[in-house]
């Protein structure tokens, strides 16, 4: 697993310092910046040798292409190709689509009508995305922020529907925890191409004492086959102190995940041939770890 934050171009350094592997960036919010303001920060992740891989907040919350009358096709496509260029020149590898307010469906729209838009939205963004490298992640969103694609088997549906092999999915802990979403909705997804994390209470950084069992999570991703980026979207008052304290608590939760799977593997099921070890090899029991058995 490879561990990042969601902070500002200007803590590049300080994301390297605290042992992160690279940082993510809000694409509006760089984009905003002036000309001599976007050359230091650029210059502030050559220096530090932090990896700006990830990029969320891709639309300004003027925009709507769900409403078919705010944002139509073509401007939606002469501000996707600003987007990418910009990503690309900082070497981004990965653009979260969630903008909630960008794609929430008004009250005088057929949702139909506006899911078709959404449909066209996405595949538009995972083309033009493509053309640049990079990866488009659909993120589910808590209902408080968007009426449309909330839960990760609604996230996986679009991703289906929008049929584009550039456009993945994303799911987000504090989103599926506002949602009463099913964590274990993550191993149905075939295209799992990132993950945002934060406390389900507050959306804070995870910490000691917040009260979630991430364990839950690990499992997850672990069943989903992913070992990939995890970014750290949440609040903090003190980024220097609670980054170096949620980068040691959540590899914590991740070795134990992974401890005590292996542990239930070696002494909860036997060798392969049996009934236990038959049950594990066809996926029918997914928390624990085929490769502890074949160990045994």
């Amino acid at each position: 697993m490879r561990y990042g934050i969601c902070t500002g171009i200007e803590n590049a350094g300080l994301v390297k310092k605290l042992g992160y592997d690279y940082i993510e960036l809000s694409v509006t919010k760089t984009m905003g910046l002036d000309p001599a303001a976007y050359a230091a920060g650029k210059k502030a992740l050559e220096e530090s040798g932090t990896e700006a891989e990830c990029f969320n907040i891709l639309f300004p919350k003027t925009m709507n292409f769900v409403d078919g009358k705010t944002t139509n096709l073509d401007a939606l496509e002469a501000y996707l190709e600003k987007a990418m260029a910009m990503i690309a020149d900082l070497h981004g590898k990965v653009v979260v689509f969630g903008s909630g307010k960008c794609r929430t469906c008004p009250p005088e729209v057929k949702y139909l009508d506006a899911y078709e838009n959404l449909v066209k939205a996405c595949r538009l963004t995972g083309e033009i995305a493509g053309r640049y490298s990079i990866k488009v992640v659909i993120e589910p969103l808590s209902r408080k922020e968007t009426n449309m694609v909330c839960t990760v088997a609604e996230g996986a549906l679009l991703q289906r529907d929008v049929a584009n092999e550039n456009v993945g999915m994303l799911a987000d802990y504090f989103h599926i925890c506002a949602n009463h979403d099913d964590l274990n909705s993550i191993a149905t997804i075939k295209d799992f191409g990132h993950i945002h994390i934060a406390s389900g209470n507050g959306r804070r950084y995870p910490l000691p004492g917040d009260g979630e069992n991430y364990g839950e999570l690990f499992v997850a991703l672990h069943t989903a086959g992913y070992n990939g980026r995890m970014s750290i979207e949440g609040k903090t008052e003190n980024i220097e102190q609670d980054g170096a304290a949620a980068l040691a608590y959540l590899n914590s939760w991740r070795r134990k995940t992974m401890a005590d799977k292996v542990k239930l593997g070696i002494i909860g099921y036997g060798h392969i041939g049996s009934q236990h070890g038959r049950a594990i090899r066809d996926g029918k029991c997914p928390q624990v770890d085929l490769t502890a058995v074949l160990r045994h």
